[in-house]
């Protein structure tokens, strides 16, 4: 959605699924009765019917929207959300490109939902074993390795907890590393990247090699300038960063998850 600063947000949402749905607008200063979330600023909008939004745009930057009813937002009813300021950024841009960064499992949501009730590391991969305590025990002695496990075993964690769930297909706008969505450049061009984390449970690190980025705004708000290399994006955050490619060549827009069990790409190619 592309909306203006001091303009009148009129969005009408048709419910074509056959259970109750919403639309959250995260991150929006609105009234609360148009803020999408059933029970509380609303009831909902039921199979068949139509909801029309209305709120005074007073804000400018890069948001996102999603379902806040059930799973859906996790199945994937969401998008973004670019709001044109008033008066002009205080920084210049030559392109301006959406990346909305996601996650996508085989197993569908409510799926994943039970089976962590059941147990909350199911979907734990590579946890410790009896071979692992063993060869943990010859290289930091018994005590040291029964310490360990006593440890994490007040936790209530495991090592590979970094992640609640693995073994997602990581996403940019809706494509896998293979489909390679990719945006156009001309060398000397500086590129506006509207970073958004609209994945179910996925924190992302992004980095871009042989780029360095030059975070702007972060959830919306312009922020002193900070350049960095690599930069960590929680679920719901959004961060603006620019980058000057000067090279006619192609670059790799990574994103790995936080707990390494998966990654997935864009590109940046010259010539377009």
């Amino acid at each position: 959605l592309y909306l203006k600063e001091g303009e009148e947000a009129v969005i009408t949402v048709t419910n074509n699924l056959d259970e109750s749905s919403s639309i959250h607008w995260h991150g929006i200063i609105l009234p609360s009765d148009q803020d999408g979330v059933p029970g509380i600023s609303f009831p909902g909008i039921a199979p068949g019917e139509t909801f029309t939004y209305r709120f005074p745009v007073k804000q400018s930057g890069t948001y996102w929207f999603h379902s806040h009813s059930g799973l859906q937002e996790q199945e994937g009813a969401y998008g973004s959300i670019v709001i044109e300021p008033k008066t002009p950024d205080p920084f210049h841009y030559d392109r301006d490109y959406v990346v909305v960064l996601s996650d996508r499992h085989p197993d569908k949501a409510t799926t994943i939902l039970s089976n962590l009730k059941k147990s909350a590391d199911y979907y734990n991969r590579q946890q410790r074993t009896l071979l692992d305590f063993l060869k943990d025990s010859r290289e930091k002695g018994t005590a040291a390795t029964l310490a360990d496990r006593l440890a994490w075993g007040e936790m209530r964690m495991t090592p590979t907890d970094i992640a609640d769930v693995q073994g997602y297909d990581l996403l940019i706008n809706g494509q896998t590393a293979e489909q390679n969505w990719t945006a156009d450049f001309n060398p000397g061009e500086r590129l506006r990247l509207r970073l958004i984390n609209a994945s179910a449970m996925t924190y992302f690190d992004v980095r871009i090699p042989g780029l360095q980025m030059t975070v702007v705004q972060a959830d919306g708000n312009n922020v002193e300038p900070v350049t960095v290399d690599e930069l960590r994006i929680a679920v719901a955050e959004t961060y603006d960063v620019l980058v000057e490619p000067k090279e006619e060549t192609a670059y790799s827009l990574l994103a790995e998850s936080m707990s390494r069990s998966g990654m997935t790409r864009a590109t940046l190619a010259a010539g377009g």
